[in-house]
């Protein structure tokens, strides 16, 4: 069975990969998780458990703590210092649970479907010593007196809990996403009943109030109508919107097990604006120079992240972007006697888009719409002379009387007329590209993982037929074009052509030499000038496009005042494709 069998889109993350990229982001930005009074900014050391960091925070100097106000003292002037911190993530794990042990007052082993949660909190409060009176307190900048204190008395407290997911089932674009939790346990908290009041206020606050609320403002961000915003890769614009549903032909969506969480999803609707500019867009992308290099997987078993389209789903989105194509040319050449001057336009319609177990990616018989396949012809007739002679000998001198030549045209005449075969000509084209991921080594932007399409080359463009009403258009132009050239002149000049040229007729197949299979001598023509290959040649450019890029390391948060970006390494992306799905697989880096 693969990914997709019941859906157009599967993605997965194991659980591996989530503690890894969370662990990333505390180091990375501890403010995140480690809360207290201004001393402890100041003073770190008195935090209740050592904060890991990132070493580009303390070479910043990056405040590791977020500032809060300190702690009222009831029925008195005085404030104290305080933390909180979120001293150690632990894990998720998702069922079966192989990483975390649970405590027995949550019914271990883990239930099928379900999630686990294990993280430590400590918290500390800033007593004054014996030796500190408040009298002699410490008035900050708001005029509020802190209690000045030596340490925290401080407390960790292990907590954990159980959970699961679920989809509301509801119309398309009204699906809703519904977490769950199903117990807490807090090691460590005494009295009993203590432990109890606060697992149960906690467990309500999130079932009714915190979760729901995350439901409601994901779901419409995961099942609405999502617009994509104009993004440009080379000289290609793509923007547009695109819906997506849940799939209900699955038991469990998100499912929880084999250690990931999997979600399925269908594609209902996709509409895509593409706009190419200046020249179509080459495998690099814009902002800097891309050298495309390979990197190996060095990490085995299950990847961090796997997400599959299906053949279906592919073939829409292909497809959409297939209709994106526009080939704009101009440009001039010769042929014969002529000169010719073109100006082409032309989109792709129809044909059929297949995944195919070689691992490629076939476009067959797409046809080419000619929008525009204009022609401009010149070509210059010879002049008609008579010849000179001499009507009067002299036979002492040669001659008495000479008749010099006389020429119907004082230079020769040049005639030009335009035909327009766009639709007139039908062809088509197929394609065979195999997607690759490249490692791309950046100067002067950041390195980055890159999915494109390789075209299999040459592309053979299957010129189908030009329709016979092309060679009647053809002959009604030329033969328009030196009439009007001769209609004009006195009749003894159009005898004399008529006599040395023969008719038009005469004059189009004997001076013009264009036979008589028009259709096929106009065919000639255009690939004598190269309209097919630089058609072909556009095609495999826009075709081998990237189509999909992620930096390495990847931005989950901004910078934000002093504090550092957050960055994920990414260590490995890969892509395989056969006839039902093409399927993208990746590593965090540690």
């Amino acid at each position: 069975m693969t990914f997709t069998s019941n859906c157009d889109f599967y993605v997965a993350i194991q659980d591996a990969g989530i503690n890894r990229a969370v662990r990333h982001v505390m180091k990375q930005r501890p403010s995140l998780f480690n809360y207290g009074t201004a001393l402890l900014v100041e003073e770190p050391r008195l935090l209740c458990s050592p904060v890991d960091v990132d070493p580009r925070v303390t070479a910043a100097d990056n405040p590791m703590v977020t500032v809060l106000p300190p702690l009222p003292v009831l029925m008195s002037p005085y404030r104290m210092n305080y933390a909180v911190q979120l001293a150690d993530f632990g894990q998720v794990d998702f069922a079966p649970s192989n990483v975390i042990t649970l405590p027995s007052a949550l019914n271990p082993p883990l239930p099928d479907q379900r999630l686990a949660v294990h993280l430590q909190v400590c918290g500390g409060l800033g007593c004054p010593g014996s030796e500190e009176t408040p009298g002699v307190a410490p008035i900050d900048e708001q005029g509020v007196t802190v209690l000045p204190t030596q340490q925290l008395d401080c407390f960790c407290l292990d907590l954990f809990a159980t959970a699961g997911c679920g989809i509301h089932t509801g119309s398309t674009g009204n699906q809703t996403i519904r977490p769950t939790v199903d117990g807490i346990f807090i090691g460590g908290l005494q009295p009993a009943g203590l432990e109890e009041s606060i697992v149960c206020y906690a467990k309500t606050a999130l079932d009714s109030g915190f979760l729901p609320l995350v439901g409601q403002i994901v779901s419409p961000i995961a099942f609405g109508l999502l617009t994509i915003p104009q993004t440009t890769t080379g000289n290609i614009q793509v923007s547009g919107d695109i819906q997506v549903s849940a799939s209900t032909t699955v038991p469990n969506n998100p499912a929880i097990q084999d250690d990931q969480l999997e979600a399925f999803i269908d594609l209902d609707k996709i509409d895509l604006n593409i706009t190419t500019g200046g020249g179509i867009g080459g495998p690099g992308s814009s902002g800097g120079t891309v050298t495309r290099t390979t990197r190996p997987r060095t990490r085995t078993g299950t990847f961090d992240l796997t997400a599959a389209v299906s053949a279906d789903a592919f073939t829409k989105i292909f497809g959409a972007f297939m209709k994106g194509f526009r080939f704009n040319e101009s440009g001039s050449g010769s042929y014969g006697p002529f000169s010719v001057s073109y100006d082409v336009a032309a989109h792709l319609e129809a044909g059929s888009i297949k995944l195919l177990n070689t691992g490629g990616i076939e476009l067959r018989d797409l046809v080419i719409k000619w929008d525009t396949l204009s022609l401009t012809f010149g070509v210059t007739l010879p002049n008609v002379c008579t010849p000179g002679f001499c009507l009067v000998p002299n036979p002492f001198d040669g001659c008495a009387v000479y008749i010099s030549p006389k020429c119907v045209w004082s230079t020769p005449p040049t005639i030009s007329f335009t035909i327009d075969l766009g639709g007139l000509l039908d062809s088509k084209v197929t394609v065979t590209g195999n997607p690759k991921v490249f490692y791309g080594v950046g100067s002067g932007v950041t390195n980055r993982w890159q999915i494109a399409v390789e075209p299999v080359l040459p592309i053979l463009i299957d010129i189908i037929d030009l329709a016979d009403a092309a060679s009647s258009l053809f002959q009604t132009l030329i033969t328009n074009a030196i009439d009007s050239l001769i209609s004009g002149l006195p009749q003894w000049a159009q005898d004399l052509i008529n006599a040395i040229l023969g008719s038009i007729d005469d004059i189009i197949t004997t001076v013009l030499g264009i036979p008589d299979d028009i259709v096929e001598w106009l065919m000639d023509v255009i690939s004598n000038l190269g309209i097919y290959q630089d058609l072909a040649d556009a095609l495999a450019q826009y075709i081998s496009i990237t189509i999909f890029e992620v930096d390495d390391p990847f931005l989950v948060l901004p910078p934000q005042g002093a504090l550092i970006p957050v960055m994920l390494p990414i260590d490995y992306l890969g892509i395989s494709v056969n006839s039902n799905e093409m399927v993208v697989q990746g590593d965090m880096g540690d």
